[in-house]
């Protein structure tokens, strides 16, 4: 393969990173990557577990001489999200990532970049490897995850009694200059409704809204940037105040955890009733460009002659739009102690038209249990009058509380203050972290996170400052050597 890294350093991360980059690793998808990390654990002569969900537990001796000392447990998510744009060829399934160096900059050539969290897996690989071996430490254990960006069912289902340590660097973290100190639990809200169908009859038009944003749902969700769902909602509820109409098919997003930025309806009106269909369509349309000219400045609805041999019954049409028109999506609370903190908040990530239903998917985020249950609770009931007649939920996933006594993360903050003259900052975050799980699963385990610059997560614009990566690099294994002076 081609490496574009090839003369950046730390050499060993970035190989690995490029290595990972060229391996279809979406989640649910991670079976590949998962037997490329345990046959380089079997090569370096590693203890290695690999489970059915395709999760990796590697462990490495201590140094010579240190065998004394407790375990440190570094972790990292293998799986990636998979966006594109919906006229790209990219296949996730089987393409690896066309990697883009700018400067210091990575990117990938029009899809998510999958450095969440590639880059602490790839961090992690050069630690299993000799990287390690030029510097004492401890007992290191190394746990790869599966799915993390659909639910955290991979750390759901470790094996916990493998693991014996109790201090532990994340690394699905950044940026450079701070520490996570606690973040929202999270729930996946999935509501459905069987499809019925009549032949089609009269003008079907293709409906799209395009050239959003996006972002991900939770380091996103206070930009207000517009959601392609919830647009495409509002245009149709419009647009049925003024046109006898039909869906025929309707979709929108990829990721439930993703704040979408495309979404497509096809449609059938009553010819006589075309030109005020299309005419409310561009009127609203009108009226978003203005609403969204700061976050979305590049948003566009197109209405263009489509093809349908079947739609939906005028009960299932009403129920999709009103589902989705009224099922709240946002911030519903901000923290009032922390500045910029939402309490709780949900994303309509995806709708989509199955071969026998509807399926329309929210993720909720809350650092309050009771309120997130209220919001499922209000979003489900809504969903319920509109028509929608079946609703599963996804497991609670716990938060991540706040360790006032977290002696790992007073050392990074000393370290880095004596490296750098400055504060590292504490920030609590609104995106679920399997840290929640992880201190749940393991009482007693002290955490700290650590991780590179980058920004755009779960986008198609997503970065890495790869000057940031090997600088954070160097202070892990800095950070490692001084566990050992105990």
């Amino acid at each position: 393969m081609k490496y574009v890294l090839s003369e950046r350093e730390p050499k060993l991360a970035c190989k690995y990173f490029e290595e990972l980059a060229a391996i279809p690793r979406g989640s649910r998808n991670e079976l590949e990557a998962a037997k490329f990390v345990e046959a380089r654990a079997k090569e370096l002569g590693l203890f290695v577990v690999r489970n059915d969900m395709h999760d990796v537990y590697v462990r490495k001796p201590a140094t010579p001489g240190y065998e004394h000392l407790p375990s440190l447990l570094l972790q990292a998510h293998l799986d990636m999200v998979c966006e594109k744009n919906a006229d790209s060829a990219h296949d996730f399934t089987k393409d690896g990532l066309d990697l883009v160096l700018n400067g210091d900059i990575l990117t990938a050539n029009g899809t998510t970049l999958g450095a969440d969290d590639g880059k602490g897996c790839a961090y992690m690989l050069a630690l299993m490897d000799e990287d390690s071996d030029k510097f004492p430490h401890p007992q290191l254990e190394f746990l790869f995850t599966s799915c993390e960006e659909v639910g955290f069912f991979g750390a759901l289902a470790q094996d916990y009694s493998l693991i014996s340590a109790r201090r532990m660097i994340g690394l699905d973290a950044g940026p450079e200059d701070a520490v996570s100190t606690t973040s929202a639990g999270a729930q996946e809200v999935n509501l459905f409704v069987p499809v019925e169908y009549e032949d089609a009859c009269g003008d079907v038009l293709k409906v799209s809204v395009g050239g959003l944003l996006g972002g991900h749902s939770a380091m996103c969700i206070t930009d207000e940037k517009a959601n392609a769902n919830k647009l495409m909602a509002r245009l149709l509820h419009n647009a049925s105040t003024v046109a006898d109409f039909r869906l025929c098919n309707i979709k929108g997003g990829l990721m439930f955890n993703a704040i979408p930025r495309e979404a497509v309806a096809v449609v059938a009106v009553k010819p006589e009733d075309k030109d005020a269909f299309v005419g409310k369509i561009n009127e609203v349309y009108e009226a978003l460009k203005v609403e969204y000219a700061a976050s979305d400045k590049n948003l566009t609805v197109t209405v263009e002659n489509a093809e349908a041999d079947k739609m939906f019954t005028a009960k299932l049409t009403k129920t999709v739009i009103d589902t989705m028109y009224l099922v709240y999506n946002g911030v519903l609370m901000m923290n009032k102690l922390v500045d910029g903190l939402p309490v709780t908040s949900t994303n309509m990530g995806v709708v989509k038209t199955l071969e026998d239903k509807v399926q329309i998917v929210t993720f909720t985020r809350s650092s309050s249990k009771t309120l997130n249950d209220e919001l499922v609770e209000h979003m489900t009931y809504t969903a319920k009058l509109c028509g929608m007649t079946e609703v599963k939920l996804g497991d609670w996933l716990a938060a991540w509380p706040y360790n006032p006594d977290s002696q790992m993360r007073a050392l990074a903050q000393r370290m880095y203050k004596e490296k750098h003259g400055k504060e590292m900052r504490e920030i609590a975050v609104h995106g679920g972290l399997e840290l929640g799980l992880f201190s749940e699963r393991m009482p007693g385990m002290d955490i700290v996170t650590l991780g590179p610059n980058g920004g755009d997560a779960h986008t198609i614009t997503e970065w890495m400052d790869m000057a940031s990566f090997e600088r954070v690099y160097n202070f892990i294994k800095e950070f490692i050597e001084e566990l050992t002076k105990e």
